[in-house]
Formats: C-alpha cells, sequence, structure tokens
C-alpha cells in the first residue's frame, strides 16, 4: 500500500484551507489566531482516502511570506503538491516564492489547483489559465495539469481527487528499508501521556517500543505509543504522517527542528558538502563566506557559505560550496535545502547535500571538486567509493553508516563488490572491520616509506623510528589499532620491540659503527661489576649523537642494560645474569637479602649493587621489606 503526502502551496488567502477542508471534510487551522485571521500560520494536518484505497496524508501549510520556514517544514517528505490559485486574482508573489522553493527542494509532481471559479466567469478563467501557463514556461510546471474547483458549491472537487488519483499512480512505492528519519515540527504534552511529537517519516520504519534518540541534543528516548492518522499503529514506515508519544522527554527538553532517529545512527555534523543553485530570479550576488540562512526538513538555522570552485555565485549561477552551520544537526547525503539573503530575508537560492559530514576542502582544489561531482553525479557504489577515498586511513562500517545515513544491510552487498573489484582491501581487527581504499593503500606505503627513509638520512645508526612518533607523525589523532592493522599491509616494514624499518634499512653498521659498537662493549666488559654512568664511557672520535644512537641500539638488542634510578648505570646483559643467577640461588638458602651482601659477592660498590638490585625490584625478582637496604623474593623468583 502506498503512503502519499500532499501539500499545498500559494499565495494568501487563495483557499488551501478551504481546498482541504472540502477534500477531506476536516478543518486543519488549529489554533484561535488562524481561525480569528483567517489564515494558517503554523502547519495543519489531516488526511483523505482515494478510490483505490491510497490513504493521501495532507499538510496545509502557510502562505503569507512571513511564514515560510513553516512552508518549508511542509514540504518536508512531501510526494506530491497541489499550488493553489485563485481563479480571480491569478498569480500572485507568494505564488512565485512558493514555486521557486518547490523547484529549490526538488519537489516537481504538482497539479495545479484553481480555486474560487464561482466568483468569475468562463472567460476569466481561461484567462486565468493562459497567464499561468505563460507564467510557468520554462519551469516544472510548464506541463502540469490545471484542474478548476470551487469549495463553496463543491464544484471540481471530484476531479482533483481523480487527478491526484493519476499523479499517485505514478509515484513509485516508499521503500520501508533504510535508517528510521523524523524531523520533527510539532511538540506538545497531553495529560495522562506526556510528550507527544509529530512530523512526517522521511525513510526507514519506527516500531512501538522501539529505543530512539533525538538530535542534535542525543537524548534517548522509547516509543510508547505510535499514532498514523489519528490512529493507533503497532508502525510507521517511510511517508506516513506520524504522531510518536514519548518516554524520557519533557516537551522543553526539544524545539521544533529536531530530528527523531535511531539510536546512534547518524552524527552532529557543522560542515556540510553541497551543490547550490541561485534563482534566476534573485538580485543578490552571494560571495564567498556570505553569512545566510539555511533551512531543510523543520529547521532553520545560519550559516556561512564557503564556494569552492567560483569567487561568488549570480542570479541562475550554481556551483560546488560547502555549507558551514552555527549550530549543530543531522541530514543524510541528497537533503534539500532553501537558502535566505541574511538581511532583508528573501529567498536567493538552495541546493542539495552532498556530503553530510564533510571534512574541511581548499578553495578551487581540482581534485576537491572533482570529488563533489562524483558525489552528486555518481551512483551509490561510485559514492561510497568516494567515501572510502576520502578516508585516507580507512573506515568500518559503523562509520560509513553513520556518514552516509544508510544501513548495514545497504553497505554490505556494496562494499563486497568494491572489494571484489579491488577497489577496497581489508583490515581485520578484534572488534569489526576497517576497509581501506586501494588508492589509500599506495598512499600510506608511500607515506610510511618516506617518513621512515626521511628518519634514517637524519638518524643513519638508529635500528629504526618510533611506532609512536611515525603514528604522531602520519595520523596524530588516529586510533592506534587501526594504525597497527595499517601497518601490517607494508610487507618491507620490519620491527624490532617498538622501533620500525624497512628491510632495505637492515645493513646499517658500518665500519664506523661497528668501532663505535666494539669500543661500548670492550670498555663495559673491562668494567664488569663495577658499573658506568653514561658519562664514564669513552667517546673517541665519534660524534655524539651517533654514539647515543649506537649505544642505545645495544640496549634495544639486549647486550647492554641500564640499571638503578639516580644514576641510572650500564651493565653488560652477560654479566647481568650472571648476578641474577647468584641472586635466585641465595633465595633457596636464605630469605633475606641486603645490598651489603650483593656488594661483597660481586667486589663491587655499595652504589652499584643498590643500582642492580633496584633492577631486580623492577622485574620482580626482589621485594622491599625495610628501608632501602633489606630484599625478600619477589614473585618471579619463585
Amino acid at each position: 500500500m502506498k503512503h502519499i503526502i500532499i501539500g499545498t502551496a500559494g499565495h494568501i488567502d487563495h483557499g488551501k484551507t478551504s481546498l482541504i477542508r472540502a477534500l477531506t471534510g476536516r478543518e486543519t487551522d488549529r489554533l484561535k489566531e488562524e481561525q480569528d485571521r483567517g489564515i494558517t500560520i503554523e502547519l495543519g494536518f489531516t488526511w483523505f482516502d482515494l478510490k483505490d484505497g491510497t490513504r493521501c496524508g495532507v499538510i496545509d501549510v502557510p502562505g503569507h511570506e512571513k511564514f515560510i520556514q513553516q512552508m518549508v517544514s511542509g514540504v518536508c517528505g512531501m510526494d506530491m503538491v497541489l499550488l493553489v490559485v485563485a481563479a480571480d486574482e491569478g498569480i500572485m508573489p507568494q505564488t512565485r516564492e512558493h514555486l521557486d522553493i518547490l523547484s529549490l527542494l526538488g519537489i516537481e509532481n504538482c497539479i495545479v489547483v484553481l480555486t474560487k471559479c464561482d466568483l468569475v466567469d468562463e472567460d476569466w478563467i481561461s484567462m486565468v489559465k493562459e497567464d499561468i501557463r505563460e507564467e510557468f514556461r520554462g519551469t516544472m510546471l510548464e506541463k502540469a495539469k490545471i484542474v478548476e474547483v470551487s469549495t463553496k458549491t463543491g464544484a471540481g472537487i471530484d476531479g482533483c481527487k481523480d487527478a491526484i488519483l493519476e499523479m499517485v499512480k505514478t509515484l513509485p512505492e516508499k521503500s520501508p528499508s533504510g535508517l528510521p528519519r523524523l524531523p520533527i515540527d510539532r511538540i506538545f504534552s497531553l495529560q495522562g501521556l506526556g510528550t507527544i511529537i509529530t512530523g512526517t517519516l522521511i525513510s526507514g520504519t519506527l516500531t512501538k517500543g522501539d529505543g530512539v534518540e533525538i538530535y542534535p541534543k542525543r537524548l534517548p528516548v522509547r516509543i510508547r505509543n505510535i499514532q498514523v492518522h489519528e490512529q493507533d499503529a503497532e508502525q510507521a514506515v517511510a511517508g506516513q504522517r506520524v504522531a510518536l508519544n514519548l518516554t524520557g522527554l519533557k516537551k522543553g527538553d526539544i524545539k521544533k527542528g529536531a530530528v527523531l532517529a535511531r539510536e546512534n545512527s547518524f552524527e552532529n555534523t557543522k560542515l556540510l558538502d553541497a551543490k547550490v543553485r541561485i534563482l534566476p530570479s534573485s538580485q543578490r550576488t552571494v560571495k564567498n563566506r556570505e553569512r545566510l540562512h539555511f533551512l531543510t526538513g523543520t529547521i532553520e538555522l545560519l550559516c556561512r557559505i564557503i564556494l569552492l570552485d567560483k569567487e561568488e555565485l549570480k542570479a541562475g549561477e550554481e556551483g560546488y560550496c560547502q555549507i558551514l552551520l552555527e549550530q549543530e544537526m543531522v541530514f543524510a547525503k541528497g537533503d534539500p535545502f532553501l537558502l535566505r539573503f541574511y538581511s532583508p530575508v528573501e529567498t536567493i537560492g538552495g541546493g542539495t547535500v552532498l556530503e553530510a559530514n564533510a571534512k574541511k576542502k581548499k578553495r578551487f582544489r581540482k581534485e576537491e571538486i572533482d570529488a563533489l561531482r562524483r558525489k552528486e553525479e555518481g551512483s551509490l557504489e561510485e559514492t561510497l567509493e568516494s567515501y572510502f577515498l576520502e578516508a585516507k586511513f580507512g573506515a568500518g562500517l559503523k562509520e560509513a553508516g553513520k556518514d552516509l545515513s544508510l544501513e548495514n544491510e545497504e553497505l554490505l552487498p556494496l562494499v563486497e563488490e568494491l572489494r571484489g573489484n579491488g577497489k577496497l582491501c581489508e583490515l581485520p581487527l578484534q572488534q569489526g572491520t576497517v576497509y581501506l581504499h586501494g588508492d589509500n593503500k599506495f598512499y600510506w606505503e608511500s607515506k610510511c616509506k618516506e617518513e621512515l627513509e626521511k628518519f634514517r638520512k637524519a638518524h643513519p645508526y638508529r635500528i629504526g623510528m618510533a611506532k609512536a612518533e611515525l603514528r604522531e607523525k602520519l595520523w596524530k589523532k588516529g586510533n592506534a589499532k587501526v594504525f597497527d592493522a595499517l601497518l601490517s599491509l607494508l610487507p618491507e616494514l620490519q620491527t624490532k620491540g617498538d622501533l620500525l624499518y624497512l628491510s632495505s634499512q637492515e645493513d646499517f653498521k658500518d665500519a664506523n659503527y661497528q668501532g663505535i659498537e666494539k669500543s661500548i662493549l670492550t670498555t663495559l666488559e673491562n668494567a664488569g661489576y663495577q658499573l658506568l654512568k653514561l658519562e664514564e664511557l669513552e667517546r673517541g672520535k665519534a660524534k655524539e649523537e651517533d654514539f647515543q644512537d649506537i649505544l642505545q641500539n645495544t640496549v634495544v638488542e639486549g647486550r647492554v642494560v641500564k640499571v638503578g634510578e639516580d644514576p641510572e648505570l650500564l651493565i653488560l646483559a652477560q654479566d647481568l645474569e650472571k648476578v641474577k643467577a647468584w641472586v635466585l640461588e641465595y633465595f633457596q638458602k636464605e630469605e633475606v637479602l641486603g645490598i651489603a651482601t650483593l656488594k661483597d659477592a660481586f667486589s663491587t660498590s655499595r652504589k652499584c649493587a643498590k643500582a642492580m638490585i633496584q633492577y631486580f625490584d623492577r622485574e620482580k625478582i626482589t621485594k622491599k621489606v625495610s628501608g632501602e637496604s633489606e630484599r625478600v623474593a619477589g614473585p618471579a623468583a619463585k
């Protein structure tokens, strides 16, 4: 069964509300002020059934120019629009502005309803229809059907319903799959029920009892009850007008414009990639970083527009841009929006969201513009490929789903197809999987090699670059586990402890290196258990940096050990192993080991004996019992 949302548009007092009353038998003006003044201020909602059983939700939107935000809110989720023109007045200023808005928001299914036909004769109606055709020439309504009605006499109402049914038959079925998203247009509370919100479910399915979230505040709530067209329902699907009774929410917690969606399914954003078009009738030129009003769904925000491919946009021009919002909100690719001049407030253009969670882009950069063009023109698979291409260090399905507003079930087949084509490679992690675009794999390998080669050139005698240092240079704020997975892609990468180097860099111990290394090891061998401080080692003619690097290498390779705390002393690993063996054997017979005992056993100084004891403390071979001088066997000695 199709679920159709019909909206009205047109100049104030041209009979939109009366037309809806005639179609549905219900009143949509619900505020006393509306009824007193005879104009629609807020959105009105009702419904009626067509001959084939299709239920049509109807949204009555304001015609007055002061209520453009409500008009845009009404357009959100509409399948078709009845553009109302009074026969006695014809095309008026708000008619033209509403037509512009419908065009900018991509609403193409329209029927022109000529109201108040009882007030004029046939010749006048023919003249008005001719004027309408002339006015709409070159627009999306150029070939729109025009129906004549009188809400006062009822003439033409059945014909209007027939025209609606004819158009409904051409509209595609809406899929109930996808991420559920409902821009909120009304919030109120009822005694005994609590908070109720209404809106048009523009995608997905909501079920009674679902845990959902209200953005941008990220408020977790639960659906207590669902009403569709004033009747209780277990589920609501895309294309329906919905009222939700929510638990865990007070009326004052949110405002119109918030979005209800599945928990953790979207990310708040302030930066959008977009394609913008300025109305041919606009008198304004939009300059880079112009401050504008941004309207979409049920919300209006202030923004700055950053033009990426032009210095300015004039009437009738279009271009790629980034929209920098002054407040966070959630969006999806394909969302239409309206732009209004900051002051005086007037509609100047609109566009479509190409990327909801965009990254900052540089102006006039060809590759950035090409990427936006692919997002605009490409298929869903091409959009997904572009997404992973921009994610330099890969992304998971959950992350991609949030950014592209897609379910895992929609993403998985596309990801598998891209993998099969060799465009994506998989980085398995303990929790989840990250996918990396093939071009970025090449980029990653190149940057990694470049940094390791630069490091070796700057420090020829170091074993390798610390992994933390490489991550700081390549991906400062990146996930450490993903970074480790990326490293696994580099077949030439070698590791020693936490140091990284390329297999081509293994043979770096030249004659100079070997001479310095031999001097260090010989000096420590001769010193034996009389441990030396760093400054006591003989440098000869070695450069200090080379000497320090080679000494550190002997530590990393496990041939020299640094022991003690203040001062830090050096000992050959083979000598320290002999001391360790003695200590372990000592504890087979004795319970307490004193520093003096160790000192005498190895004919060394108290300072050296204490430094070795401190090392054994760290290794849990010994354990302090009282003061600084006595130890018992630690866990590792038992």
